[in-house]
C-alpha cells in the first residue's frame, strides 16, 4: 500500500532537510522494514515485464556513483552481511556479483521477502547500479511475519534465526559491515551482547528507522548503541513523509524511486522506504571501509557524524547529524579523529552501555548471557564458572587485559 503523505516536523526542520539535500547536491559534484516488514515498503506497480533487466537507479546519478568507480571506489576487499530475506541470486542484475548465501537454516519465504531481500542486494552489490559492487556480499536469511514459515530455523522451540544469532554469525564470516532493513528486533541481552560484540570488533551496523512516520525508536533495531540508524529524505533533500524517526537516528539517505523485481506479481516495481536508504548508506560506508583501510570503524563513524549534511552537523531526531555525503566520507582523513565510538550512547540512553561493550571487550561479561556467541572467552575470576555444567564459553580466568592496565 502507499504510504498516506503526512507533514513531518516543524517547518524550521523541513527548510533545514531541504538546505541539506541541496547541499549534497553540492558537495557530491566534486566526487561525483518490516515496518519495516517485508514488503511494508510502499509499493507502486511500474510498466514492467519481470524479464526486463533493471540496469539503473536514480540514486546512482544523484550520489555520482559513477565517479566513485572511477576512482577505483567499489567495495573491493570488503566484506559485507546483508541479514534480510531470501536473496535471489539467479536475478540478472546479480550476474557476476560475489554473494555467497551463508545461513545456517533456510525459512520458507514468501515472494514479498524474496523481492525485499533482492532488492537489498541488489543496491548494494549489482553491476549496473550497486553502490559497492565488488564488495564481497554474505547474505543471511531472517524470518518475519511475512514468512510462509521459518522453516529450518525453528526446530523444538529453538530460532535459529534471531538478529543476535544473525550478527554473530556474520561477524564470525568476517563482516565488516552489516545492513539489516527489517523492524521490531527481538529485545534481549543475546542481542545486547551481540551488538557489544560488534562495536567491540569493530564491525559496524546499519539499520533502518522505520516507515511508520512516526517516532518508532523503541520497535526497531536503530535504537541500540553503536548501530548506524537511517531515516529517509526525497531527491530534492525534503524529509520523506513515510519516515521514521526518533533518538536512533544518525544519517538519512534518498529512499525514492527504487526499482525492484516483484516476485508476488512477476513485474518490476518502484518503491520507496527507509529499506532502501539503509542499503545504500551501508554501500557507503562498504566504500569508506576501502578507501581508509587503517581508519578504525569508530574514526569511520566518527566521519559519518562530522560530516553529515545538516547545518553545523548538529543533530535531530528526523535526520540525525545530516543525510550522508559520499564526497565527505571518501576524502575527509578519519586519522584526525579520536578511536572513539560517537554512537556509544545515543540521546536518551541506549543499550549496550560503554561499560558493558568494555566488559565484553575485556573478557568480563557474564558467559552465560552470550549463548549464541561461540568465540567468547570469560577472562574473569569468578572460579564456579568452571564447575557450571551449563556454562559453554572458554574460561581462561584472571586474564582479562584490564587487570594489567595501569
Amino acid at each position: 500500500m502507499v504510504t498516506p503523505a503526512l507533514v513531518v516536523g516543524p517547518a524550521w526542520l523541513r527548510t533545514r532537510v531541504g538546505w541539506a539535500g541541496r547541499a549534497a547536491r553540492a558537495l557530491t559534484t566534486g566526487l561525483s522494514a518490516l515496518a519495516l516488514a517485508v514488503g511494508a515498503l510502499a509499493v507502486v506497480p511500474a510498466p514492467a515485464r519481470a524479464e526486463d533487466v533493471i540496469t539503473t537507479q536514480e540514486y546512482f546519478s544523484y550520489y555520482h556513483l559513477d565517479t566513485a568507480r572511477a576512482k577505483g571506489y567499489t567495495g573491493k576487499g570488503v566484506t559485507i552481511a546483508l541479514i534480510d530475506g531470501p536473496v535471489d541470486t539467479s536475478a540478472p542484475e546479480l550476474k557476476g556479483a560475489n554473494i555467497t548465501d551463508k545461513s545456517r537454516c533456510t525459512i520458507e519465504g514468501s515472494g514479498s521477502g524474496r523481492s525485499h531481500g533482492t532488492a537489498m542486494a541488489s543496491f548494494l552489490v549489482a553491476h549496473d547500479y550497486g553502490v559497492a559492487p565488488d564488495a564481497t556480499l554474505n547474505v543471511y536469511q531472517v524470518s518475519n511475519k511475512s514468512s510462509i514459515s521459518a522453516g529450518s530455523c525453528e526446530t523444538g522451540g529453538q530460532k535459529l534465526d534471531t538478529f543476535a544469532e544473525l550478527i554473530n554469525r556474520a561477524i564470525d564470516d568476517g563482516a565488516q559491515v552489516i545492513s539489516i532493513s527489517q523492524g521490531v528486533p527481538d529485545r534481549d541481552d543475546n542481542l545486547k551482547w551481540a551488538v557489544a560484540r560488534a562495536m567491540s570488533r569493530g564491525v559496524i551496523i546499519i539499520a533502518s528507522v522505520g516507515n511508520e512516520g512516526s517516532d518508532s525508536n523503541d520497535t526497531h533495531l536503530s535504537q541500540w548503541s553503536g548501530m548506524v540508524g537511517v531515516s529517509a529524505i526525497k531527491s530534492d533533500g525534503s524529509f520523506a513523509d513515510y519516515s521514521s524517526w526518533g533518538n536512533g537516528v544518525t544519517t538519512a539517505a534518498i529512499g525514492e524511486p527504487f526499482t525492484r523485481r516483484d516476485y508476488e506479481t512477476g513485474q518490476n516495481e518502484t518503491t520507496t522506504g527507509t529499506s532502501n536508504s539503509t542499503a545504500i548508506t551501508s554501500g557507503m560506508l562498504a566504500l569508506a571501509r576501502q578507501k581508509w583501510p587503517d581508519a578504525t570503524a569508530n574514526q569511520i563513524l566518527q566521519v559519518l557524524t562530522h560530516t553529515g549534511l545538516n547545518p553545523n552537523h548538529e543533530w535531530n531526531k528526523y535526520t540525525g547529524y545530516g543525510a550522508i555525503s559520499i564526497s565527505d566520507l571518501l576524502n575527509t582523513d578519519p586519522s584526525q579523529y579520536p578511536d572513539e565510538n560517537p554512537l556509544a550512547q545515543k540521546r536518551g540512553g541506549s543499550s549496550p552501555t560503554p561499560e558493558e561493550v568494555q566488559d565484553y571487550g575485556d573478557g568480563l561479561a557474564d558467559p552465560d548471557e552470550l549463548p549464541t556467541d561461540t568465540s567468547y572467552a570469560y577472562r574473569g575470576t569468578d572460579e564456579f564458572l568452571l564447575r557450571d555444567p551449563d556454562t559453554k564459553a572458554t574460561i581462561h580466568l584472571g586474564t582479562s587485559p584490564r587487570y594489567h592496565r595501569k
